[in-house]
């Protein structure tokens, strides 16, 4: 330990954080979305049975996959102040798009949150390509179809969140070769948030810091049904 007459003579230097270092975090199409969107089909089809709508022939568990991914990326690029003219052509849609609950809480999730401790920004990217993300008016057409099963217990929240500072603790976790961790002790929801989007590798930064492990991938396929039955569920009796 060193002495208190060494340490004196230096307590007037303060140390000081040097700018933050910036994390990009490269997101990808996880297979719990395609989970999600397959559930989401199955529930479209379970309450179609009982209400006057009749059978959706003209929706496909891909198509609310493409659907999820839009969404994504249209959080990703309002996040990032994306003015292409892509992004551009969604800004009229995005306040009344149709969102599922639980998607819901992984938008709110991305964004550039800081991370002080440390001085590290988190900064998402997500590449989707044409032929994946659907244009403004089919955005709108299945938005439509949610509100429609809205009053037979579809759970939903309508326009992409405000708040583009995102949340730490899901933006700092990793989730490559199936399995998710984080170099942060965060609550387990964020680890199965986490599942819903993979990333290539482990980042630079960040990489070699994790070591509190959440989970694989496939630990979190069975949540998804229970999930998606206390929501959809929570005001039935």
């Amino acid at each position: 330990m060193i002495s208190e007459v060494i340490q004196s003579q230096f307590n007037d230097l303060k140390p000081m954080n040097k700018a933050c270092v910036q994390v990009v975090v490269e997101f990808q199409q996880g297979l719990l979305m395609e989970t999600l969107a397959e559930k989401l089909k199955q529930e479209f089809d379970r309450m179609s049975s009982y209400s006057d709508r009749g059978p959706i022939s003209e929706l496909t568990a891909n198509d609310l996959l493409s659907y999820l991914s839009t969404l994504f990326w249209m959080r990703v690029a309002d996040v990032n102040q994306n003015q292409d003219k892509t992004a551009l052509a969604y800004r009229p849609v995005r306040r009344t798009l149709a969102i599922p609950v639980l998607f819901y809480q992984i938008l709110v999730g991305v964004g550039k949150p800081y991370d002080k401790d440390y001085n590290l920004e988190f900064v998402p990217e997500y590449k989707i390509s044409q032929d994946r993300l659907l244009s403004p008016v089919r955005m709108s057409e299945i938005s439509n179809l949610f509100r429609q099963f809205e009053n037979s217990g579809m759970k939903i929240v309508f326009g992409l969140p405000n708040d583009t500072s995102g949340e730490l603790d899901f933006m700092a976790m990793s989730h490559v070769n199936s399995e998710i961790v984080s170099y942060r002790k965060c609550h387990p929801v964020y680890g199965f948030l986490a599942a819903f989007v993979a990333q290539q590798e482990l980042n630079k930064i960040t990489g070699t810091m994790s070591r509190v492990f959440y989970g694989y991938e496939s630990d979190f396929n069975f949540r998804i049904d229970v999930l998606m039955s206390a929501i959809n569920h929570a005001d039935r009796s």
